[in-house]
């Protein structure tokens, strides 16, 4: 599995690079490409419109890449890129764009097309819209057959106005863009990694819908977030994203969800995944530096418990959040991660991430999500 890394500053410069690889003999077969919302994303998809390659193109709330040539390195409002041939013939692209909100049949349309052309599929997959449903897209995609999917929500540079998925022939700002790999020929596994921890006293969701909660204890859910926290609307949606939701589901499951935007006329807070109506909640914040060691051990217990599997690449999602809180330290997650499995390494800090293997709940927000990628002899 032969790869290149490319961090160019501007898309022209992108252009030279890849041509300058490909002039000295590497014939990638897919590309990840994930680029500030600066750039231009129509006239970048226009110029790779030229290759032979597949592209899986996202916006990004910062980027990162690690090899031996850069090291560990995250960056905002740049382009980076991996270039990798793997066999083609172990890899379909397609970008759905979604009508409407059908976002559990848009899980369902992904399923049905990556299953018609490999029995044994996984998928890396990338949603785009800040409205967008990423849990009922999940579940489209787990309860119609789908065991392992890795990816996340693209990002604006937190802007909170508009994210864009995109290949060599589109681009959707309200879309999936997916990449399915047939897993008789590509060994795939992931792990995840949270870092927070509940505070004060546990609340009932009285009134909620999918991803939007209306009323916490009978009152509006803004006023959660400004009691405990002594914020005005202007503070959220950014506060939100540091201080998540806790969220306990009427199953027992346990995870975070983050603020996406709030509806001041009402008073409802909307999320970036579904929260139960009689879930139990309550706000939650990072355990400071320490959530940089709930990486390197979601990825050291990966390793060990994958015994003959040595990974060629891998592909990471972590949540745009832990940016934030983390600053000048969130390297060290890279670093982390990088150290831990010596293998060059992508991704882009997203709005929230996808990681589906068996017993596992699918979307989160506030995570690390790592894939491991390594083709079969």
């Amino acid at each position: 599995m032969k790869n290149s890394i490319i961090h160019p500053y501007s898309i022209q410069h992108l252009i030279d690079r890849v041509d300058m690889t490909m002039e000295k003999g590497m014939t990638p077969t897919v590309a990840f490409i994930y680029v500030s919302p600066k750039y231009n994303v129509r006239k970048l998809v226009t110029e790779l419109n030229k290759y032979p390659f597949l592209v899986v193109g996202a916006t990004t709330v910062g980027e990162i890449f690690a090899n031996e040539e850069y090291g560990a390195r995250e960056r905002e409002e740049s382009i980076v890129c991996m270039l990798l041939d793997i066999d083609s013939s172990a890899l379909s692209l397609r970008l759905f764009q979604v009508e409407g909100e059908n976002y559990y049949k848009a899980g369902e349309d992904v399923t049905v097309w990556a299953k018609n052309i490999f029995s044994n599929v996984g998928l890396i997959t990338i949603t785009s819209g800040l409205s967008f449903d990423n849990d009922a897209y999940t579940q489209g995609l787990i309860e119609n057959g789908i065991e392992y999917a890795f990816g996340g929500s693209a990002g604006d540079d937190l802007l909170l106005k508009d994210t864009f998925v995109f290949s060599k022939d589109n681009f959707s700002n309200h879309g999936v863009i997916s990449l399915a790999l047939d897993l008789d020929k590509i060994e795939i596994a992931g792990a995840r990694a949270f870092g927070w921890e509940g505070i004060g006293r546990e609340r009932i969701v009285t009134k909620a819908y999918k991803n939007i909660v209306y009323e916490i204890d009978g009152k509006p859910a803004i006023n959660f977030y400004k009691k405990y926290l002594n914020i005005t609307n202007e503070d959220m949606p950014q506060v939100g994203i540091e201080y998540p939701l806790e969220v306990t589901m009427r199953g027992g499951l346990i995870c975070y969800r983050a603020v996406l935007e709030i509806n001041e006329d009402d008073g409802s807070l909307i999320f970036a995944g579904h929260v139960q109506e009689k879930s139990k909640v309550r706000l939650a914040s990072a355990k400071g530096r320490e959530i940089v060691n709930y990486v390197e051990d979601s990825i050291s217990d990966l390793m060990n418990n994958q015994i003959d599997f040595e990974p060629e690449v891998a592909l990471v999602f972590p949540c745009c959040s832990r940016k934030q809180v983390l600053g000048d330290l969130a390297i060290k997650e890279i670093e982390a991660i990088y150290r831990n499995i010596k293998v060059p390494l992508i991704g882009f800090y997203a709005y929230g991430e996808i990681c589906a293997f068996p017993n596992v709940y699918a979307f989160q927000n506030e995570t690390f999500v790592t894939a491991l990628l390594k083709e079969k002899e």
